[in-house]
């Protein structure tokens, strides 16, 4: 791989990143503030297969949640527990 190609690739990674970002539902604070709080729900509780950490972080902190939910269900976040296990990975690799 020669010097254009790597910049070609470095500034597709960017882009996509800048994508990615774009398109994050709530502020970079607010995810976040969700992720702490439903991981140590997670872990003193356990998951249920549902999303009900998550949306009743989302109640609380009146967020938009068909937003928000929708997001997680396309990062593979169909349940607390893989909610942060894919889409706080995506998030983490992302923000």
């Amino acid at each position: 791989m020669d010097a254009i190609d790597r910049n070609r690739k470095k500034a597709w990674k960017l882009q996509q990143r800048k994508l990615a970002q774009d398109a994050l539902p709530i502020s970079d604070s607010l995810l976040e503030s969700m992720f702490k709080t439903v991981d140590a729900k997670v872990e003193a509780i356990g998951c249920d297969n549902t999303l009900r950490f998550t949306e009743s972080w989302i109640a609380e902190n009146k967020q938009p949640e068909v937003k928000v939910i929708s997001w997680l269900r396309e990062h593979g976040g169909f349940c607390d527990c893989e909610a942060l296990a894919n889409a706080a990975d995506h998030w983490e690799q992302n923000r």
